[in-house]
């Protein structure tokens, strides 16, 4: 083993190290040219760079608990990565050494249509899974925005969610068993495929979420529903968003149970009319919340649909589009899943992560606002209304680069803090990472910030796994 590098901690790769590795997963499962090694050093989080000393491709878990174990034994630092379509950061090797890729873990092991169950490697595409179960008639709800490239481990790890969270719920609710990987290489089964298990601690609600700093996760067993008969899209226009933000709670405390909730103000849609069509109606509104319903039947929905229409009406909404066939529904979708890219073709912009009671919506928006002008900076807002997590996008407009690097932290601390006044938190859906850390000790106790530290020591005493991510070091 190499002697530790003073400003880490860590081992760096030697030639005898790489080639023990390239004897655990072959010479084509290890990667450690720059060309290749670049993109691994890279996720979805604003311009950061951090190039890794070599990328491992196993095939299996005996391969991942074979890398974690030499990895281990040799002080070097591994850092686990899905499709890299994170945003806070959290699959970049910023202590560089080994990037451990579970892309090639692509296999849906099997689907039981009697149980309700799939169980699916790391490297599996969450859209993939999706389209294959639902061949069987069955229906896996959660749906990031990156579903169609992001895969099941990342997804995991971040408890990732996306529009269907406010009915269906995160992925953790999918979650009944892990396969993983301790750093040490001991392999772990947790869970089971039963309805009811409590025996013991609850190790896989523990994992999911943990953002690969407690193990690798390798493979999931997933609870299925069946698929539903019927789905329905609104579009409910607002002349204000104070309007909009309160007929998003009126519609839950109604009882009306949509399966998607989302909310976009006036600057979210406008920037996606600068390249994509939005429907006059919409483009002139200042906020605009649009539904999904699901259902036995077409008929049913449009019950539900009328009722949510009155109810909007009394909030002071204008008229609802409706939209009954998939086309028709797939065009008012579209306006919510192109924000993100619109908004970066705008500029360079941060995208924070807040969540607050649903009550707060109208004033977490304002706070945006305050913060990004207070620093010169544009606030974008949209996302999931129905549990009250709203991206918010701060943009660098005309700041040079110097600038803007200050005033995005000033104002995105500003907005954090105003979040945790208002009862929420620091993130909901994108992880804390390596970009959040100075966050997270706004919305957690120091108590409970050493109770986090406790297990990340108990699972990772040698800390090789995803350091750097979570806790300020």
């Amino acid at each position: 083993m190499s002697q530790p590098d003073p400003s880490t901690g860590f081992a760096v790769t030697t030639p005898a190290f790489l080639s023990r590795l390239a004897e655990i997963v072959g010479e084509d499962g290890l990667l450690t040219d720059d060309v290749a090694l670049d993109g691994y050093g890279r996720d979805e989080t604003e311009d950061l760079h951090f190039q890794p000393e070599a990328v491992v491709l196993p095939r299996d878990t005996e391969q991942v608990s074979r890398v974690l174990a030499w990895a281990n034994e040799n002080l070097v630092p591994v850092t686990p990565r899905g499709a890299g379509t994170g945003l806070s950061g959290g699959a970049l090797p910023v202590h560089r050494g080994l990037v451990l890729s579970l892309e090639r873990l692509d296999r849906i092991r099997s689907i039981d249509s009697e149980n309700l169950t799939v169980v699916a490697e790391a490297g599996v595409v969450t859209a993939e899974l999706q389209r294959r179960v639902d061949e069987h008639g069955l229906f896996y709800p959660p749906d990031p925005a990156s579903r169609e490239t992001c895969q099941l481990g990342g997804n995991i790890a971040e408890d990732s969610a996306g529009p269907r969270c406010c009915l269906y719920g995160s992925t953790r609710r999918w979650v009944m068993g892990l396969e993983a990987v301790r750093p040490d290489g001991a392999i772990l089964e947790t869970g089971s495929r039963n309805l009811k298990d409590v025996a013991g601690y609850n190790l896989t609600q523990l994992l999911v979420g943990s953002e690969g700093t407690l193990a690798v996760v390798t493979a999931a067993t997933l609870r299925l529903i069946p698929r539903p008969a019927a789905t329905l899209t609104l579009a409910l226009p607002f002349d204000r968003l104070e309007q909009a933000a309160r007929a998003v709670c009126e519609i839950f405390r109604g009882g009306h149970s949509p399966a998607a909730c989302e909310l976009l103000e006036s600057g979210a849609i406008q920037a996606v009319a600068a390249s994509h069509p939005v429907p006059a109606q919409l483009n002139r509104c200042d906020a605009l919340i649009l539904i999904e319903l699901h259902g036995d039947d077409t008929e049913q929905l449009l019950r539900r649909a009328a009722a949510l229409g009155e109810t909007a009406e009394q909030m002071g909404g204008d008229e609802v589009l409706l939209a009954k066939e998939p086309p028709e529904q797939r065009r008012l979708w579209e306006i919510r899943e192109k924000v993100g890219e619109a908004v970066k073709q705008r500029s360079l912009y941060k995208e924070a992560d807040a969540v607050v009671p649903r009550s707060a919506l109208a004033e977490l928006v304002r706070h945006a606002r305050r913060a990004a002008a207070r620093h010169r900076l544009e606030a974008i807002c949209y996302g999931h209304a129905g549990d009250g997590n709203l991206h918010v996008s701060l943009v660098q407009g005309e700041l040079d680069a110097e600038a803007w690097q200050e005033a995005r932290d000033a104002a995105e601390e500003d907005l954090f803090r105003a979040v945790v006044s208002l009862g929420g938190t620091v993130s909901g859906e994108h992880g804390i990472g390596w970009t959040q850390r100075r966050y997270l000790p706004l919305a957690v106790g120091e108590t409970e910030l050493e109770t986090m530290a406790a297990i990340k020591r108990l699972f990772d005493p040698r800390g090789i796994l995803n350091p750097g991510k979570i806790f300020v070091e």
